[in-house]
């Protein structure tokens, strides 16, 4: 009888211990199934092939959250990307070398203009991501709102675990020659991945 009731009592342990994973993977295939993800390859597009870049950064920056099934699709200043566009827009409206180069190039454009404009574009891309980062370490509780992702050698990235919204990703890095910033704005709602190429920068400047 007694080896009957230690048996008993290693069935209802290992019934427990079962009952115990069973309920994990549940919760996990839940939480799974509320975030998702956006993936792609940043480089740009050269006689049909990518060219990969020698060096990038991927910046993925929550801007506003979805609904009922919809996305609000805000201007909300309380985000991540919702700051970024706040600092870049009030940088480049400020930028009083930008805005007389923006004139003369209106009546008397030069060869190099274009590749100064981008200049300024650049600088103030790069100084609007580090203001979002100061802002972030005084909000720690909205650190998950920015992911920083490098691509590997040939310009695919992953960014997993998102909470279901809209996101900005912004890309700062370096082709061949030509310092680069690639941006876009997607959609993501829960549980799905989006693939997005990023193969035409927004603004490039020769370096």
């Amino acid at each position: 009888m007694k080896g009957a009731s230690t048996l008993l009592v290693v069935v209802a342990a290992v019934a427990v211990i079962i009952d115990t994973a069973n309920v994990c993977s549940e919760t996990v295939a839940a939480q799974r199934s509320n975030v998702g993800g956006v993936n792609g390859r940043v480089g740009a597009t050269k006689s049909g092939e990518v060219v990969p870049p020698e060096s990038a950064t991927i910046y993925v920056l929550y801007s506003n959250q979805m609904e009922s099934a919809r996305f609000s699709h805000g201007n909300d200043n309380d985000t991540a990307s919702g700051q970024f566009h706040y600092y870049l827009n009030n940088l480049l409206e400020k930028n009083k070398e930008l805005k007389s180069l923006q004139k003369r190039v209106h009546h008397n454009p030069q060869p190099g203009d274009a590749n100064q404009m981008a200049a300024y574009y650049l600088q103030s891309v790069d100084e609007a991501l580090t203001r979002v980062r100061s802002w972030l370490t005084k909000h720690p509780d909205r650190s998950w709102q920015l992911k920083t992702i490098a691509p590997d050698a040939q310009g695919f990235w992953s960014a997993e675990g998102l909470q279901p919204g809209g996101y900005s990703v912004v890309v700062r890095g370096r082709l061949p020659g030509y310092d680069a910033d690639w941006e876009e704005e997607v959609d993501l709602a829960a549980g799905r991945t989006i693939s997005l190429p990023l193969t035409r920068p927004r603004f490039f400047r020769h370096e």
